[in-house]
């Protein structure tokens, strides 16, 4: 049963995840499709823009979602912008990672 159930689930989520790609006004440089053995009822789909931000907040608009940027870690000052919608009823994260900002002294 868990095989079926994680087909369906991994067909939906490709669904989801092709629904982003059309409705996204810039590419995004890679969509990721998940669904975990241990989880078959649980798929994702993740979607990276490298190194844009942009590309993050308008697919966020698109999706009628909101975007948040942090520094990445206590210890990686890089900017991290995320987005979490729901698509279908499959999570799907946005996301960017970009160089920290310079500082001047």
């Amino acid at each position: 049963m868990s095989d079926t159930q994680r087909r369906q689930s991994l067909l939906a989520a490709h669904s989801a995840a092709l629904y982003v790609q059309v409705v996204s006004p810039v590419p995004p440089s890679t969509v990721t499709v998940a669904c975990h053995t241990f989880a078959p009822g649980e798929p994702s789909v993740d979607v990276n823009f490298h190194m844009d931000r942009d590309g993050v907040q308008q697919l966020a608009e698109a999706l009628g979602v909101e975007t948040t940027t942090r520094p990445h870690s206590k210890t990686d000052p890089q900017m991290y912008t995320v987005a979490t919608a729901v698509v279908a009823g499959i999570p799907v994260k946005i996301w960017t990672l970009e160089d920290a900002p310079e500082v001047t002294p």
